[in-house]
This record gives C-alpha cells, structure tokens and sequence, in this order.
C-alpha cells in the first residue's frame, strides 16, 4: 500500500545485544510501508549515543544488555531527548524490569512473543503520543497497584477516567455507541491496528472482558 504523502515515515532505533534480533527485525522493517530502521545499537550505551546522533522518532529498547542496561539507557534518553518515544522490548516480565522500564518513562512494555503486526500497531500508536503495555504485563501492574488503590481517596470509577487519555476516551464513546473497529479507524482517521491497540488497551484500563463490559461502563459513568 503506497505512503500518503502527508504520512511521516517512523524512523526506528534498535537497541539489543543479540545480532540475530536486530537483523531479523531490521529485514521486517524493510518490508514494511511507513517505517525506517536509522540505526543499531548492542548495548545500552550505544543505545543513547546513536539517539542523539540518529534523532529516531521511536526506540526498540532490550532490557537485558551488557555495558549498560536498557532501563538505564531509557531513563538516560528520556532525560536527553522528550520527543523519541521507547519501547521496551524484552523476553521477560519480571516486576523489577516492568517497575524499572516504566519508572525510566518507557512508553511501552512488549514481550518478544508479540504478533509482528500487533508490534507495528503499538509502534504506530506509541509514536502519536500514546502507551502500551502487553496484557499480561498490564495485569501484572494491576495486581502491583492493588494495595494503593485501596488507600486511594479517590473513587475507582474517577480514577479510571483519570488513566484514559483523550483519545482512549473517543474510542470508548465510539465502542458504547456501538461502533466496530473498522467503523472507528473510518471515524478517527487511523489504521485498524491501532485502533485495535487503542481498544485493547481501554478494555484493559477499565479491567473488563469484553466490548460490551467497556459500554455498560461508558453508560453507567454518564460518558455518553
């Protein structure tokens, strides 16, 4: 599918000690409309160097790296450089890199088990502005947060609505009203992709099942 004209193409860096990765998801890219691999870094280290010398829209950040660690790395480049967005790419989830990772100001947080489209749909929705975390690692916050949301003063229908961005708002209107996912990329101007990401994720903030728990919660909290 050609690149409209208007469309930016997502200049990408790669940061992992692995060769393997990096070429195999380097070959991805070049197959992929809309995406520029700029630059390849081992280690974390070379990660922010080659930020400052490349300017990538987004990074694909491993976690576990040799001469310097990716939490390290991301905390060192969001520091540095506000507008590129980090991804965390890894295989693992334990608490300690989830904490770190999002502690650093990770955009996001992926296994290395994720669907190659659902990976480009989460680098297309985290380089407009928004955020992504892997269900299971949602769930894995989720039960981190549990004894702070008890001793929230805060009701839990208000502090959900607080963790919605706007746009994650606009999708949930659009899901109560009974919109589908085509009908709400056509509404919103954006890929099915990420429009399923933007869904994934309100089911995931409000922790409900389904489409239909989503718009019994948009009623029954007066957002439509």
């Amino acid at each position: 599918m050609p690149l409209n004209n208007e469309q930016k193409t997502v200049r990408i860096l790669l940061a992992d000690d692995h060769a393997l990765m990096r070429l195999g998801m380097k070959g991805q890219f070049t197959l992929e409309p809309g995406f520029t691999v700029v630059g390849e870094a081992s280690d974390g280290a070379e990660a922010i160097e080659l930020t400052t010398q490349f300017e990538p829209d987004v990074v694909l950040m491993d976690i576990d790296m040799p001469v310097m660690d990716g939490i390290t790395a991301t905390q060192r480049i969001k520091s540095n450089r506000v507008s590129t967005r980090v991804l965390a790419l890894s295989a693992f989830d334990n608490d300690t890199q989830v904490t770190g990772m999002l502690a650093a100001g990770a955009d996001g947080y992926c296994l290395k088990t994720i669907e190659w489209e659902q990976l480009v749909a989460v680098i297309q929705l985290i380089q407009t502005g928004g955020a992504y975390l892997d269900p299971q690692i949602a769930q894995k916050v989720a039960r981190m947060l549990k004894p702070v949301e008890k001793a929230a003063t805060v009701s839990e229908s208000e502090t959900q609505q607080q963790i919605l961005s706007n746009r994650e708002r606009e999708i949930l209107k659009l899901i109560a009203k009974g919109y589908s996912n085509q009908e709400i990329a056509d509404q919103l101007y954006l890929s099915l992709g990420t429009v399923k990401s933007y869904v994934r994720m309100v089911l995931n903030k409000l922790s409900v099942d389904d489409r239909v728990q989503a718009a019994a919660y948009a009623v029954r909290e007066g957002l439509i």
